[in-house]
């Protein structure tokens, strides 16, 4: 065999045999080429097209695209070619096999996609199968290669379609607009934090103000501030919800959270009369023209972070469920802020074939934002300096949003979606009452996490000189809602009192002491509030107005877009405050006194407990040897206890507590999630709990007759 093909002749002369190795070798390259554009690189331009700003989040730049779509769909197939090439200096026969080998992988990958079943080893058994025949036809029918050559311009094609035809366009080739620059005094510093999933009641004691205990910061910026305490979201995404905050418009569900789609904001507003220092967690308003955008990193950090990110979602299209629910989350759980389906339609929807679910997930594509959003939100708080030139200082950062993962200190109990339960952090922990208020009680100790660092930019703006002439704004861009049967984002008729309220503070210029105000306010009325008061005035149309100027109608009282601008809510006053007065009642009922206190039984708090009798089932603690050597100078302490009982009650709903070094730390049921045959317990325990090096955690069953032990750890 000398060829490429298997029976080649050997008295073709050598220099034959390389021209015809060569002309077959281009060729079935071309063939490499659109299989791998039908297997991987239709898919990736397909969600990226569909949803640009998973890019424009990122920092993305139109060349970092070109240079992405180019990449993925070129050079892989030409580095497949060079394997075949090098396969060939030995033996035609070896390049061929090798040939066969990548078709059987890369039509597996096409088979995947479409595959109806959700077990992994028949799923990939039968993809292999399929490859495998698709291989051979390949190999014994000539037509089968023709085909493919007909289609050998697909990668060409497609790059063409994501990058001029796709939404993708908008970051590749930008709009332009003609900006009219601000007219007016201006000259204040303006700082502007813009939080996320932050409900105005997260921050309230039972009299409706703020909780110092909890939230000293907070507190500390309200005894100085106004606090419009009547201030409501008017989106409940945040790509839709930001730049209604920093272009006083009413979102448009055809635009985008870019530059291109919003030209008119507060960045171009203050160009060139104010310096702008700005840290965008999930938008890119501000132009790369406009500000400088050193937080996407430089060419290489920015091609790495995508690469990364994309081979994982692309993992979680194509693998079958089981495989895929061992993958790292692509963004450690942010949302794909397109918009799912509720959460009641998820449940009813669970048993849909594969391919339905596969579609489903192309909705859901996560940002890689959730990691080291204390240290952005530090570095950003480094950055302020003082000085003549007048500066905006803008930061929208993911916090207290989801993953819940930081204690009221800074430190971290979550390093990973895949450290805890299968299905507990995801939407299968909505329908249990328990976990539900759970993930309620992990937001509010992640809320004090942010607090933390709210204290730290107001130290710093008093260190570098400019906090009593500065302007200083505190709002977040939507709420988040923690009720049972209910999605934490999707705006309900039973559920908009938790996502609509926000907080916004305003400490004007020379403000020195706070006042409370609950003038009706809406997200889009920040941007004129804040020109407002550093006399600066926006000279194009917008639909907000200053939280000074005076209410044009009682019409203007609440409202809030949902489900893409398919409902709209417009609550009356009275009605309004009514639920919202229960939805704090509601959380002050659960966390009164001390957030670590929920759970079913307080009262055993702090009890010693000595040795106990054993109970006959036994728990299984995930990650025992973090228990081994705490070292809270790490950052991490592992306060978040879970596992499942060996011999327990399906369907769960026993008492149990944890105990850490012999003092019940905390208590709570237990449960069975869904697809689940197993009682299963999720527990969290103060950080004060633990001391550094070896900790000994026990897991409690408590009954009518006294305490039993279920197992120990550490």
């Amino acid at each position: 065999m000398t060829g490429l093909h298997p029976g080649g002749s050997p008295a073709v002369d050598v220099g034959a045999r390389s021209r015809l190795g060569r002309r077959e070798l281009l060729e079935r390259g071309a063939h490499l080429g659109a299989l791998w554009a039908f297997a991987v690189a239709q898919p990736l331009f397909h969600v990226l097209g569909k949803y640009p700003d998973y890019l424009a989040i990122r920092g993305s730049h139109g060349g970092d695209v070109v240079i992405f779509a180019v990449v993925v769909a070129v050079v892989p197939p030409l580095a497949l070619l060079g394997i075949e090439w090098l396969a060939l200096l030995a033996s035609g026969a070896l390049a061929w096999r090798l040939h066969l080998a990548f078709v059987t992988l890369l039509a597996a990958a096409i088979a995947l996609q479409l595959m109806p079943l959700d077990e992994p080893l028949p799923e990939l058994a039968v993809a292999l199968a399929l490859g495998a025949g698709a291989a051979a036809v390949y190999a014994r029918w000539g037509p089968s290669r023709s085909l493919l050559t007909v289609l050998s311009p697909a990668p060409l094609v497609f790059v063409a379609i994501f990058l001029f035809l796709s939404d993708a366009s908008e970051i590749v080739f930008p709009g332009s607009a003609d900006v009219q620059a601000a007219s007016g005094a201006g000259g204040a510093p303006v700082v502007l934090v813009i939080f996320d999933e932050f409900p105005v009641h997260s921050l309230m004691a039972a009299n409706g103000r703020i909780d110092a205990r909890r939230y000293p910061n907070f507190a500390r910026l309200a005894g100085d501030a106004t606090w419009y305490r009547n201030t409501a979201s008017v989106d409940q995404d945040t790509p839709y919800a930001v730049p209604a905050i920093l272009d006083a418009r009413f979102p448009r569900q055809e635009r985008l959270p870019v530059a291109a789609d919003h030209p008119q904001n507060v960045f171009s507003l203050l160009e060139g009369r104010y310096e702008l220092h700005v840290r965008e967690d999930a938008t890119a308003l501000c132009a790369p023209s406009v500000c400088a955008r050193s937080e996407a990193g430089g060419f290489g950090a920015r091609m790495r972070s995508l690469w990364g990110d994309l081979g994982l979602a692309y993992a979680h299209l194509v693998l079958p469920d089981d495989l895929e629910r061992d993958l790292s989350s692509v963004g450690e759980g942010w949302e794909r802020f397109a918009g799912a389906a509720d959460s009641s339609a998820a449940v009813a929807s669970n048993r849909r074939t594969a391919r339905e679910t596969k579609r489903h997930r192309y909705r859901r594509l996560h940002a890689n934002l959730a990691r080291g959003r204390p240290q952005r939100f530090e570095h950003f708080v480094a950055d302020i300096d003082g000085g003549a030139q007048p500066r905006l200082h803008l930061i929208h950062i993911l916090l207290p949003h989801v993953p819940f993962q930081y204690l009221p200190s800074g430190r971290f109990y979550r390093t990973s979606p895949s450290e805890a339960l299968p299905g507990l952090e995801g939407r299968p922990g909505y329908g249990i009452r328990f976990l539900v208020d759970q993930t309620y009680e992990r937001h509010l100790l992640q809320l004090q996490a942010t607090d933390h660092l709210l204290g730290k930019l107001l130290d710093r703006l008093h260190a570098v000189g400019v906090y009593d002439r500065a302007l200083v704004a505190v709002v977040a861009d939507h709420g988040i809602s923690f009720r049972l049967g209910h999605d934490r984002r999707l705006v309900r008729a039973a559920n908009v009192q938790d996502i609509a309220p926000v907080p916004f503070f305003v400490k004007a210029p020379g403000q020195r002491r706070g006042r409370i105000s609950d003038k009706p306010l809406r997200t889009i009325d920040v941007m004129p509030t804040i020109t407002d008061l550093i006399g600066v005035r926006i000279p194009w149309r917008v639909d907000g107005r200053s939280a000074r100027a005076p209410t044009v109608s009682a019409q203007r009282h609440r409202r809030i877009v949902a489900k893409k601008f398919r409902h709209v809510y417009e609550v009356d006053k009275p009605y309004f405050e009514r639920r919202k007065r229960a939805a704090l009642a509601r959380k002050v009922a659960l966390f009164s006194d001390d957030t670590y206190a929920f759970g079913p039984r307080p009262d055993l708090l702090g009890r010693r407990v000595a040795r106990l009798p054993v109970a006959s089932e036994r728990a299984v603690i995930v990650h025992p040897e973090r228990f081994r050597n705490v070292d809270p100078s790490s950052g991490f302490v592992p306060t978040r206890i879970v596992g499942t009982i060996a011999g327990g009650r399906l369907g769960g709903g026993r008492v149990v507590a944890a105990a850490v070094n012999e003092r019940i730390a905390a208590t709570g049921l237990t449960f069975t999630l869904e697809g689940s045959d197993e009682e299963q317990f999720s527990l969290l325990v103060p950080e004060r709990a633990f001391r550094r090096g070896r900790n000994r955690v026990e897991i409690l069953l408590v009954t009518g007759d006294g305490l039993r032990s279920l197992g120990r750890a550490g």
